[in-house]
């Protein structure tokens, strides 16, 4: 479970026995943004009106959709007029978390793909324009 507080206009995060502690400006924890998916200088995946905090804080460590679902639920509590698109924010979150995986992978493959050819992947896969 998040356990969150406001204190000083910031929103404190944790997750008990997880390297999960984050603080948010309260101002900005609704904030939605453009999310562009794949290496600097391609042209990637991009997702808009997404959670830019919900992207930076699951990409990394915690992935466990409960913790998604309760921090979209503090995001409703400290921003309620939020014009994040979640269905979107849950794609994009998923779609990166595969890329980072498929990165991974071709660190250590013998068959590696290209930027281009992994994203075409995820295109297909998830039916993206």
């Amino acid at each position: 479970m998040i356990k969150h507080t406001l204190k000083d206009e910031l929103v404190h995060l944790s997750i008990d026995k997880k390297d999960f502690a984050h603080r948010i400006p309260a101002d900005k924890i609704g904030k939605a943004i453009q999310w562009r998916i794949g290496k600097k200088g391609t042209d990637g995946i991009i997702i808009r009106n997404i959670s830019k905090w919900t992207l930076r804080l699951f990409t990394q460590q915690i992935t466990d959709i409960k913790h998604v679902e309760q921090f979209q639920s503090i995001v409703h509590q400290y921003a309620p007029k939020n014009n994040i698109d979640w269905k979107a924010t849950l794609l994009a979150l998923t779609i990166q978390n595969e890329y980072n995986s498929r990165l991974l992978v071709q660190k250590n493959s013998e068959n590696k793909m290209t930027e281009e050819e992994i994203i075409s992947v995820l295109e297909e896969k998830y039916k993206l324009d």
